[in-house]
């Protein structure tokens, strides 16, 4: 009899893990679209299903700055998700992957990220804005192009020159 109750505890387990698992996004697009529905029907335990550790501490934090709770912050009417945007270009290695998303605004494409966490895939918006910190810190670090017109320059340093000139030249004396 023991043998047998072990048998059924194990098969609803199984059963409970196998049904929790199918409502799981499978793949990075179907994250996406849970996010858009959750947006819209302000789900908020499907957005924070949705979305890396990492990004939901941020979330966390910008609620905190603001002075309200994360539930209150996610089921503000200015979510970024209410609208599904356009997809393409799903690439996943490992536990890492990415997605064209079309910005709607500027009709450009971006790559947002996702992660594999808890074997769930998760929109990683805290390594999007890395990344864009990233390019912009490497864009500022550039130096801006310089023009090669040779009498501008010359011009320029004859420019630069004149003040230290006129350091060096003893001044006149006026009778």
């Amino acid at each position: 009899m023991k043998i047998y109750q072990k048998i059924i505890i194990s098969l609803c387990a199984l059963f409970v893990v196998g049904c929790s698992s199918m409502s799981q996004a499978k793949n990075p697009i179907d994250v996406m679209k849970t996010l858009n529905e959750a947006s819209k029907t302000k789900d908020v335990e499907a957005v924070k299903r949705s979305i890396s550790k990492g990004t939901l501490a941020m979330v966390e934090e910008s609620a905190k700055a603001q002075n309200t709770t994360i539930e209150e912050l996610l089921k503000k009417d200015d979510s970024p998700f209410k609208e599904l945007p356009e997809m393409r270009n799903e690439k996943i290695e490992g536990d890492t992957a990415t997605i064209e998303l079309k910005n709607a605004t500027t009709n450009n494409w971006q790559t947002v990220p996702f992660v594999k966490e808890d074997g769930n895939w998760k929109l990683a918006l805290d390594k999007y804005l890395a990344d864009m910190q990233k390019k912009i810190a490497e864009k500022m670090k550039t130096p801006a192009p310089v023009k090669e017109n040779s009498e501008s320059n010359a011009s320029q340093a004859g420019a630069e020159k004149k003040p230290e000139e006129a350091a060096n030249k003893p001044a006149k004396n006026k009778k």
